[in-house]
């Protein structure tokens, strides 16, 4: 019995297995397929109540097939719709995944933003592409240099996976969203500037200035 339960879950896994993959790669990866999918259960719903009670069945309960491929319809345009704002909303998203954090646990003030660029920052942790760009001016202390220095600990305690690792055009992505999301002391950022400073910074994690600075931005997310 053991060896036989053992199999038929094995057997069992590899069943689901395939209808996740069908169910999530294959229909909801595409509006289209999706809607061809949801019209071939009604088509064969139909069928199988025709067998089931005979073809006059379908003349008999003609109102109600009426009514429900009218809601069939109904529901095809809503996900018609619902589909098309999807890529409307992906359009406003960037490309990182960000830790999800609770409202009261950020202390924006310790960054120093006035009340549009903490609108704008918050927006930035939701996975939400700016609407104006923040003006970032903390670290003014060693010049531009830190400024550069603090975002970059703060987005390696944002992003799942910290951004240390980055490279190539997952790295031009994110100096990208950099320049297109702050103002630094109310100036541009420019990607040559961010690739030296992050080289640098990356070489400078064991020093006391860097440890400083990620204690800062871990208080200021609720971290420690």
């Amino acid at each position: 019995m053991e060896k036989f339960i053992l199999n038929a879950g094995k057997v069992l896994a590899k069943w689901r297995s395939g209808i996740n993959y069908f169910l999530e790669e294959k229909v909801q990866n595409s509006s289209t397929n999706l809607i061809l999918f949801i019209l071939s259960v009604f088509v064969v719903f139909i069928v199988s109540f025709s067998l089931i009670f005979g073809p006059g069945s379908i003349t008999d309960n003609f109102p109600v097939f009426l009514i429900l491929f009218a809601v069939m319809v109904l529901v095809l345009v809503w996900l018609a719709i619902f589909y098309e704002s999807n890529k409307y909303l992906e359009t406003g998203r960037h490309d990182f995944r960000i830790i999800p954090l609770r409202k009261l646990q950020v202390r924006l003030e310790l960054l120093n933003l006035d009340k549009e660029s903490k609108e704008q920052f918050i927006r930035l942790m939701k996975g939400l592409r700016v609407r104006k760009k923040i003006n970032f001016t903390m670290g003014n202390k060693s010049g531009d240099s830190a400024n550069h220095r603090i975002l970059f600990v703060l987005f390696d305690e944002l992003v799942v996976g910290g951004i240390q690792d980055l490279t190539g055009e997952r790295k031009r992505s994110f100096f990208n969203l950099l320049m297109d999301s702050f103002l630094m002391n109310g100036e541009p950022l420019k990607e040559n500037t961010l690739k030296t400073s992050f080289s640098a910074w990356k070489n400078d994690q064991e020093k006391i200035n860097s440890r400083n600075q990620r204690k800062l931005v871990r208080q200021m997310l609720g971290i420690e």
